[in-house]
């Protein structure tokens, strides 16, 4: 799985980071929490945060760039951040459809305010709480940007943890995660095994969840109806098979996990009222 990581989401710790790689341990990633970090940009939205970023935090570009070139030459501002902008978001990256951009946290890499660049030039600048700092450089993998599903309240009842055959992933209470950093590896005309365990602040007390998987199978960027791929309502550990199409397309798309505690809603598109959702990256080979 982590050379799936290294392969399909190029994360590298930006402190310290040199301009041909990153001296990163798996290890370190994996503690990192980055698959929390929940900031995952289409092209164009990197293409909109170096923008943004150097309307608003032209400096903090000039100090990522001392970071990651070692040089004593007296070199401009503008060259500088012309030289970001090129490692980043070069002609042969764009048209591979890899365009590169940081993200941002505080030092345990978590983001506990909920702030995140912006992604438009167009976007008014906003300021950056003061602990943070830049923490990763990512490659985009997703061509299309998916609608946004948040739980209205998630202090009862949230996602624990998703299994699918041998992939895990455990996380707390949140309105919504985004796993950015691992990538679901299924197997075409295959079935899979899925579990989804819930978490409840009171164990003891009897809850019934609605649970709902969404896949984007045709990657058109959206949840048809036809793309439902569990629905059903427990209060237990739910355990069904995935049915994995044999026609889906090359790339990486994404899943959709929501468990709702009010009943939930058919449209992944709908903010659900008890409980949490997720959102995997995931690829059909």
């Amino acid at each position: 799985m982590m050379n799936t990581l290294f392969k399909l989401s190029q994360v590298a710790v930006l402190c310290g980071l040199t301009l041909a790689t990153s001296h990163v341990s798996a290890n370190t990633i994996e503690e990192a929490n980055f698959n929390e970090l929940g900031d995952m940009l289409t092209m164009a939205e990197a293409k909109g945060r170096y923008d943004w970023l150097k309307k608003c935090y032209d400096g903090l570009l000039v100090e990522m760039w001392e970071q990651m070139y070692d040089s004593r030459e007296i070199i401009s501002k503008e060259e500088k951040l012309n030289q970001l902008k090129q490692l980043w978001l070069s002609d042969s990256a764009l048209a591979a459809g890899n365009a590169q951009y940081p993200t941002f946290a505080n030092e345990d890499f978590t983001n506990p305010y909920g702030w995140y660049a912006g992604t438009s030039q167009d976007q008014a600048c906003t300021t950056m709480p003061p602990e943070y700092k830049a923490v990763a450089l990512k490659t985009t993998v997703l061509t299309n940007k998916y609608c946004a599903n948040n739980s209205y309240d998630n202090e009862w009842e949230w996602i624990e943890q998703v299994t699918v055959d041998d992939f895990i992933h455990t996380s707390g209470s949140t309105a919504h995660t985004l796993v950015s950093g691992k990538v679901l590896n299924l197997r075409a005309n295959r079935d899979a095994n899925v579990e989804i365990k819930p978490g409840l602040l009171d164990p003891n007390y009897p809850t019934l969840l609605a649970a709902r998987v969404w896949v984007d199978w045709n990657h058109n960027g959206q949840f048809d109806s036809d793309e439902l791929v569990h629905n059903s309502t427990t209060g237990n550990t739910v355990k069904f098979t995935l049915s994995v199409p044999d026609n889906t397309p090359d790339g990486v798309t994404l899943m959709r996990v929501a468990l709702d505690a009010g009943g939930g809603s058919d449209n992944a598109c709908t903010n659900i009222q008890y409980g949490e959702v997720e959102d995997y990256m995931l690829t059909v080979r």
